[in-house]
């Protein structure tokens, strides 16, 4: 038997019948076809697209967590708050090393804002205790005791009725009553080094496990009650020198000037009370750091320590604002397409520091639009209505710093369809 043959079908026929599909063929291709298009279509016109610009952001509160550097370089005398602590706005944290008891120095600054109106009746009524131990500020303090007795002693006219034997009668009894108070002072200032080594000793005792903190603290007890004896009869001291000066400038213009005496007593007391309040807030700037506002305290530096040595603009601290206010947005929107961006535009921010395929993304708006261009980028300020509220249900810690990330602006929502449209429209335009 011979092998089949390749037969050549010429006949256009049998060409026709081969090359054409089954009709069922065609009529299900054309519906799937149809239906395909018509369902891209609908997904096209129901699936909206965003327009969007993007930009860089920086987000913050604000009322941002506050820094606090060290005015000057000192050694710590105290540490009021450590680090978590919870505190108010305007409380002691820092006592930088100095001559005076701060809590003396608090004192005298209670009294000045009571003294509502600057004029003579509201300073005369400021007495605050004498016995105040008040280091660098002692000698603006005793000035303005000075000029206050030398007011009280003008107005009332004390010495006037007063004949020259009596005045200088006077004198010698106060010159007398001086070297007295001086004696006494020297005593008081003997006793008080013995009772400051009695201390040292306890606390040196103390760290060998030898002594008990109670009898440390009734030690310290009576040093500042020492003190405070010593420095009672310094302020004797310099009332009698006072009294003595008052009663030699009425012999030297004895019967004479009165008035005019009065009205130099009425400027030099206002003069030395705003001298006394100046003096106060400089040395409280110096020596005292409090809190600026109510929050709770981040140690900058663990290692800050009570007599430690620190530099000028060293960061102690961070107080973070217990209340937070609102949470704003600044970003920088390049020039070209800028005209997009409206206020009101919805934003989509991603955080750098939280990843937004596990963290998700959280919503803003534009609310602020500047109309100049700096470097060629426009600035936005973006705020956050439902706060750090994520797309998958978290809330976002803002934390001490700025958070940075990519914010998308979107300027316009059309449907995908359109989109589509206008690339192509675009294409051959």
């Amino acid at each position: 038997m011979q092998p089949d043959k390749d037969i050549e079908i010429r006949s256009e026929e049998v060409q026709e019948i081969l090359g054409t599909p089954p009709s069922w063929l065609v009529r299900w291709g054309t519906t799937l076809a149809l239906a395909t298009l018509v369902i891209l279509g609908w997904i096209g016109f129901l699936i909206p697209y965003p327009d969007s610009t993007e930009a860089d952001i920086r987000v913050s509160s604000t009322d941002p967590p506050r820094k606090i550097l060290a005015e000057r370089s000192a050694f710590i005398s105290e540490l009021k708050a450590v680090n978590e602590d919870t505190v108010s706005a305007s409380e002691l944290l820092i006592v930088f090393e100095n001559k005076a008891n701060y809590a003396d120095v608090l004192t005298l600054e209670d009294h000045i804002i009571r003294v509502k109106d600057i004029n003579v009746p509201s300073i005369m009524a400021f007495r605050p205790p004498p016995n105040l131990i008040l280091g660098e500020l002692q000698d603006a303090y005793y000035a303005f005791m000075e000029k206050q007795e030398a007011y009280t002693s003008g107005r009332s006219g004390r010495f006037d009725n007063l004949t020259s034997s009596q005045l200088r009668d006077q004198l010698r009894k106060e010159q007398s009553a001086l070297e007295w108070e001086k004696k006494r002072k020297e005593s008081l200032e003997k006793q008080l080094a013995l009772v400051k080594n009695r201390f040292i000793r306890e606390q040196n005792l103390m760290s060998d496990n030898l002594s008990s903190i109670d009898k440390v603290h009734k030690l310290e007890e009576e040093v500042l009650t020492s003190e405070r004896m010593v420095q009672g009869s310094e302020s004797n001291i310099k009332t009698k020198q006072i009294e003595i000066q008052l009663i030699k400038g009425q012999i030297s213009s004895f019967r004479r000037g009165s008035d005019n005496n009065l009205d130099v007593a009425n400027r030099e007391l206002l003069e030395s009370f705003g001298n006394l309040r100046n003096r106060l807030e400089e040395w409280i700037k110096q020596y005292l750091v409090r809190a600026p506002v109510d929050g709770v305290v981040i140690m900058s530096n663990d290692a800050i320590t009570e007599k430690q040595y620190v530099s000028t603009d060293m960061e102690l601290m961070t107080i973070v604002p217990v209340k937070r206010k609102e949470i704003v947005g600044k970003g920088q929107v390049k020039l070209v397409g800028s005209g997009k961006v409206k206020v009101g535009n919805e934003v989509i921010v991603k955080f750098d520091s939280y990843p937004y395929e596990e963290f998700g993304v959280v919503k803003g708006v534009v609310s602020k639009k500047s109309k100049l261009a700096s470097d060629g980028e426009i600035s936005i300020e973006v705020t956050f209505p439902k706060g750090m509220l994520t797309s998958t249900g978290r809330v976002l810690e803002a934390g001490q710093n700025a958070m940075t990330g990519k914010a998308q602006v979107i300027t316009d929502r059309k449907r995908l369809i359109e989109w589509l449209f206008e690339k192509v429209r675009n294409t051959f335009i």
